[in-house]
């Protein structure tokens, strides 16, 4: 799971330092830097694990990609292409490190698959653009790590040059800390070849386990997109069993043609969540020709059955949100964009407790992008009611972003274990309150001067 993020002069966040949890939620009006947050994971990930993944930093722009940040100078804070850009991250691994002291006192690392460890691994780079973009830094650290802490960190000394830096602290009784000229980071997140093995640690192995947490990291974040795809009329089945749902949601029906040709279990969960939303009386994925080649997608709905694409917007748009939160393997980090757009304020408080099962029940960490009112108001229902139990301020973050002369800001929303917000941000989510009571004052008013006026013709 991802602990931590911060970022540095990207787009419109000069600073950024937050801690994540199971559900973390961004809400903030247009331009707030909500966004930003989530295309920060994506341009990682992209750059990482995409078609060049030598990059050492990737915008986008292809089909390939996620997302489209343009260039460096479009990136950067107030596009100031002298002013570098930063990343951090800090995650659990999915291995850990133990260490062993051997006879002639030299701490050995040992690399080995340990459960509930409290070691986090934080990751931190920073890009600049020389004649081409750079990498200024890259540094990995495990902390803690119960008995040390191992530090991997190359910087530029000058152009196509670095210096590493490795620091070993076992029990604050050998500290070790040596830097020797070394080549360019082989990409954004693996560190050079050059780093010499001689050293008392290794080095090399642990540039190597660092390396595969990273990655393994970066294939676990989904993501959907905040406008879904239209359905079609007819879906022709190929043979292929899609996994994953695309960012656009494209592939949501061939997904659920798959589970109904096979063991029907995803289809026959989306089809109750669906319900449970009240979207639908039922839905439902069949073939239209003998060969069971070509298939429709249908929704029922007041008793009527009718084409997916006849039924109201808003099915379609919730059915690859439900679908991905049903299928993305365990673990994943998903990040969802207004995953509430065209719902019913009825369906968005229900939506709310289809995010609350697939971070308990189902382990994934959701990282939501919204303008929802109708969820932070169911969430805060279920904290109050502890129903579930899992529905508590440790694992749900709420922040507000808001624009600013030197940026966007950002502070967490407090909730309380009574589902109470302490410091509710001014213009959080509206106004509400405020054209109540600017209603009722103008009622008032306005009948005053009506009983004025009868009496006048009285």
């Amino acid at each position: 799971m991802l602990r931590k993020i911060g970022l540095k002069n990207f787009k419109c966040w000069q600073a950024l330092d937050i801690d994540l949890a199971p559900i973390t939620l961004f809400f903030g009006s247009n331009s707030s830097g909500k966004t930003a947050i989530l295309q920060s994971l994506l341009m990682l990930k992209q750059t990482a694990r995409g078609f060049d993944p030598d990059q050492h930093i990737n915008f986008g722009g292809s089909d390939r990609d996620y997302v489209d940040l343009g260039s460096y100078q479009k990136l950067v804070l107030g596009h100031q292409i002298d002013t570098n850009i930063g990343l951090t991250l800090q995650w659990d691994p999915a291995s850990g490190i133990d260490w062993q002291t051997h006879v002639e006192g030299i701490a050995r690392p040992v690399l080995r698959r340990r459960i509930g460890s409290s070691m986090f691994i934080e990751y931190a780079i920073n890009w600049r653009l020389l004649d081409n973009i750079r990498i200024e830094n890259l540094s990995y650290r495990a902390l803690p790590s119960g008995t040390g802490a191992e530090n991997v960190r190359v910087e530029i000394i000058e152009r196509g040059m670095y210096a590493a830096t490795i620091r070993k602290d076992v029990d604050d009784t050998y500290p070790f800390e040596q830097e020797e000229p070394v080549g360019t980071p082989e990409s954004c997140y693996i560190l050079p070849t050059e780093i010499v093995t001689d050293y008392p640690i290794d080095v090399r192995r642990f540039a190597s386990f660092y390396a595969r947490e990273f990655e393994e990291l970066m294939d676990l974040v989904l993501y959907l997109g905040p406008v879904r795809q239209r359905p079609e009329r007819h879906y022709l089945w190929t043979g292929n069993e899609p996994n994953l749902i695309e960012p656009s949601g494209s592939n949501t029906i061939e997904m659920l043609i798959s589970s109904a040709r096979s063991d029907c279990a995803l289809l026959a969960a989306v089809q109750e969540k669906l319900k449970l939303l009240a979207l639908v009386d039922s839905f439902d994925v069949k073939s239209i020709d003998q060969n069971e080649r070509r298939y429709e997608a249908t929704a029922t709905i007041g008793g009527v059955e009718s084409s997916l694409a006849d039924a109201g917007f808003g099915v379609s748009q919730a059915l690859p949100v439900i679908t991905m939160l049903l299928s993305a393997p365990e673990g994943s980090i998903v990040l969802l964009e207004q995953p509430e757009l065209h719902l019913h304020p009825n369906a968005q408080s229900a939506l709310a407790d289809l995010l609350l099962y697939a971070a308990e029940q189902r382990g994934l960490q959701l990282i939501v992008e919204s303008h929802s009112e109708h969820i932070l108001r169911r969430l805060q229902r279920r904290v109050a009611e502890d129903n579930p139990v899992f529905a508590n301020p440790e694992n749900i973050k709420m922040y507000f972003c808001q624009t600013g002369e030197a940026g966007s800001s950002i502070s967490e929303v407090e909730i309380d274990r009574f589902g109470q917000i302490a410091n509710w941000p001014d213009n959080f989510l509206g106004d509400i309150s405020g054209d109540l009571h600017e209603m009722l004052r103008a009622a008032l008013e306005r009948r005053g001067k009506e009983l004025e006026h009868v009496g006048h013709r009285g």
